[in-house]
């Protein structure tokens, strides 16, 4: 029989308020789509402003549905975004910068996931049509996209604590939600020490070259497809919790049998390469915004008769003095074999006492010793009202 430990961590409101703040991001312009590019930088620089101020990333449905007048964005009333203005805009070598003022009203409380960096481990992408690859040679694109991916992913220690890179084939993806599924990821929370899971599955890369007969054959590039899905697993529940397509067609600007170096600025600075980086610029935000305000779990590590040790630690965003509340609560299989959870049993206020990078040891606040806490419970995150 499995537990679920709940750490209910105290903290204090914070006061509504609005401020002003500046941020600059920049895009890659497109088939020529500088409204294109000025909306992506815009969304990535007001994500900045929002994770610097406190804000909720979800705020970005504002931008999303905004209208751009004269260097300031219309916005709705209703969320935390008040104003926006752009303050410059340069265009170089088909990259858009942008330089914005952003007002956002801080909410009265925010939400306690924010300020907790999810554990996290990142699988190497699934090719799902290789024969795509012949044009270009391109054989390895889906395990450059991953490793890319990984590299955006962990300029965001706030958000996310990147715990691993796997560059192994793993049985995820639309092949698999229903297969198994639950003892693969208890398997990769346990290998990774991760609460979390990203995914992802290459579709389409197809490319149709006109005919040397043609008259465009020799003046024009063909578009090339890319297409891809973006999984996001919680391996603690066993479960998928988001999951996106994301697509894209774009300029190939290469020869049919012409090869294409991944390894290249040059294949990163053309179109197609930097169709990718928008997309996976793009499912960065969507994760973001999806797992912000997810109250985080952790795995107890360690036990003795008035302390655990937890798997998060100060790259979670715990410190040295935090009271948290220890309650814990079982879990069951019913007769159909479904898992099921109990009432909470037992509560007991405790101490982080020691801090270590992916870890932190929890001390009892009174002389009553720890009961029925086991190793490999469940342990999560919440506020006290």
């Amino acid at each position: 029989m499995k537990k679920v430990v709940f750490i209910l961590l105290l903290i204090s409101s914070i006061n509504a308020s609005a401020q002003w703040f500046q941020a600059s991001a920049n895009a890659s312009i497109i088939n020529d789509d500088i409204g294109q590019a000025r909306e992506q930088a815009i969304k990535k620089a007001v994500k900045d402003a929002l994770l610097f101020s406190g804000g909720a990333i979800s705020s970005l449905q504002q931008v999303n549905q905004g209208v751009l007048v004269e260097n300031k964005l219309i916005l709705n009333s209703g969320g935390e975004i008040k104003a926006l203005k752009i303050i410059e805009e340069t265009q170089k070598n088909k990259l858009l910068t942008v330089s914005i003022k952003v007002n956002i009203v801080a909410r009265e409380e925010q939400c306690i996931g924010s300020q907790f960096p999810k554990s996290i481990v990142i699988s190497r992408f699934a090719m799902n049509v290789p024969q795509h690859t012949v044009d270009g040679q391109i054989y390895d694109l889906h395990k450059k996209v991953s490793e890319t991916f990984f590299n955006q992913l962990s300029l965001s220690p706030n958000l996310f604590n990147i715990r691993r890179y796997i560059d192994t084939p793993l049985k995820l993806g639309e092949k698999y939600n229903n297969r198994n599924l639950t003892n693969t990821l208890s398997s990769l929370s346990a290998q990774t020490d991760s609460q979390f899971v990203i995914f992802g599955e290459v579709n389409d890369l197809s490319v149709k070259f006109e005919s040397k007969n043609s008259l465009t054959y020799w003046v024009s590039n063909p578009d090339r497809h890319f297409y891809m899905t973006v999984y996001l697993y919680d391996a603690f529940q066993g479960q998928l919790l988001f999951s996106k397509q994301y697509r894209q067609s774009t300029s190939w600007q290469y020869g049919k049998e012409e090869y294409a170096d991944l390894n290249s600025k040059q294949f990163w600075d053309y179109q197609y390469g930097q169709a990718i980086l928008t997309s996976l610029a793009q499912a960065n935000t969507d994760i973001s915004q999806h797992i912000q305000c997810v109250i985080p779990k952790a795995r107890v590590i360690a036990v003795t008769s008035d302390s655990v040790q937890i798997n998060l630690g100060i790259k979670n965003g715990l410190q040295p003095g935090t009271i948290i509340e220890l309650a814990y609560a079982s879990n069951f299989k019913d007769q159909f074999g479904i898992e099921r959870q109990s009432a909470t049993t037992s509560a007991q206020a405790m101490k982080v006492v020691e801090v270590y990078a992916d870890s932190a040891v929890l001390s009892t606040l009174d002389e009553y010793p720890l009961s029925n806490i086991q190793i490999n419970d469940i342990a999560t995150i919440k506020s006290i009202q």
